[in-house]
């Protein structure tokens, strides 16, 4: 009985482990880090009431980190480098506090063409997402419509490209093809790895010391 008992101490010993390294791993993928980029600008003419702020995070897998300070192309460079979520927030800078008015979910299969690395971190990311057309409370501030904005990244910078019709491409100046600009006002993004919340790190703590109060009446009763 006693063998059976310590048995299941270990067992449930082991499933809080798995559990715990699950837990971590739902936060990034295995050999790779999650990392958040950050930018936050005023747009500028012609749109003088939009402010923008955008977020994104990539999945960024050792290997990339490890090629060295610089730059380094996409793809084929560091395959499963990827962005993983991204969103466009439109504001605006009218009004007191500069409220958020519409919320954008990028398309995550953006055009990825490089990424920076400085110190063994992610530093910058090159990419381009497809564009956004403003509905609801950013017509007013973003043009009524006539207009499509896409986030364009560059290492650390980012810029909000505008294109009208919201139909022309994306590169109507090189086409020759309606009307395009960029925002007025380049953002310096941060790029900082994303870790569990503490209230996450807490839930696991209380299920392992639950689970050795378990273990421990178990022994006891043995």
């Amino acid at each position: 009985m006693k063998n059976m008992n310590k048995n299941l101490v270990r067992t449930g010993l082991a499933a809080a482990a798995i559990g715990l390294f699950g837990a971590l791993g739902a936060v990034s993928t295995a050999n790779a880090a999650v990392y958040r980029g950050s930018w936050d600008p005023d747009f500028g003419a012609p749109f003088p009431d939009l402010g923008w702020s955008a977020t994104a995070l990539f999945n960024v897998p050792d290997a990339c980190l490890g090629l060295g300070d610089g730059a380094h192309l996409l793809p084929g460079t560091c395959p499963g480098f990827a962005v993983l979520s991204a969103e466009l927030d439109f504001s605006n800078t009218s009004l007191p506090g500069d409220p958020v008015v519409e919320t954008f979910a990028l398309n995550v299969n953006a055009q990825l063409s490089g990424f920076d690395t400085t110190g063994g971190q992610l530093s910058g990311v090159s990419a381009i997402f497809a564009p956004v057309i403003p509905m609801g409370g950013s017509l007013s501030i973003a043009g009524n419509g006539a207009y499509a904005f896409s986030l364009s990244l560059s290492e650390n910078l980012a810029q909000l490209s505008w294109v009208k019709p919201p139909t022309a491409p994306p590169f109507c100046q090189i086409q020759g093809i309606g009307e395009c600009g960029v925002s007025a006002n380049l953002s310096h993004g941060t790029f900082t790895p994303v870790v569990p919340e503490p209230e996450t790190y807490a839930l696991m703590l209380a299920g392992l010391a639950a689970l050795g109060a378990v273990a421990r009446r178990r022994q006891t009763k043995a």
